[in-house]
């Protein structure tokens, strides 16, 4: 693993996840996961745009498979490396956006939380206006009420994730 991929491993156990990538709905999870400890203020350097299920980081998920890969035959270069202060501190803050026991649920919810993120921090929507936010993610092909969107609005700021 090289320093990115440690501390994408770190970053994915300082929220409490289990680092799995066997099916999508694991992977969707740990992606929206890196990004929106990205907007909580924890530098990975991952770059995302949009994609079917939100934002999306076409090399996030090449490291991803590459950690397994190395979990999986008993090499797991993050053990001993630990991230900054400042970075745990700042997962500490967000952990409990991720403690949804259904993964199924889990993901839906995260998808819901960096999308919208993604599209106010673009400026390709305003934050208080939540029918502009439900109809963008409409045209983008999601099944988001205004109701989900006005909850993920409120969860974003209680986690501070607009000052970030």
């Amino acid at each position: 693993m090289d320093r990115q991929q440690i501390g994408v491993k770190l970053t994915v156990d300082g929220l409490n996840l289990p680092f799995k990538t066997d099916y999508f709905t694991d992977r969707l999870i740990m992606q929206k996961a890196v990004y929106l400890a990205q907007a909580a203020g924890v530098n990975l350097g991952y770059f995302y745009q949009w994609y079917l299920h939100g934002p999306y980081s076409p090399s996030l998920t090449r490291d991803e498979f590459a950690i397994a890969a190395d979990i999986a035959s008993g090499m797991d270069d993050s053990e001993g490396w630990k991230l900054d202060e400042s970075s745990s501190q700042r997962l500490e803050r967000i952990r409990a956006i991720f403690s949804e026991p259904d993964r199924d649920k889990l993901a839906r919810k995260l998808e819901l939380l960096a999308s919208v993120h993604f599209l106010i921090d673009r400026k390709q929507v305003s934050k208080v206006d939540t029918s502009q936010i439900t109809t963008t993610l409409i045209r983008f092909n999601k099944d988001f009420s205004e109701k989900d969107v006005k909850r993920a609005l409120e969860e974003l700021k209680v986690y501070g994730l607009f000052a970030a």
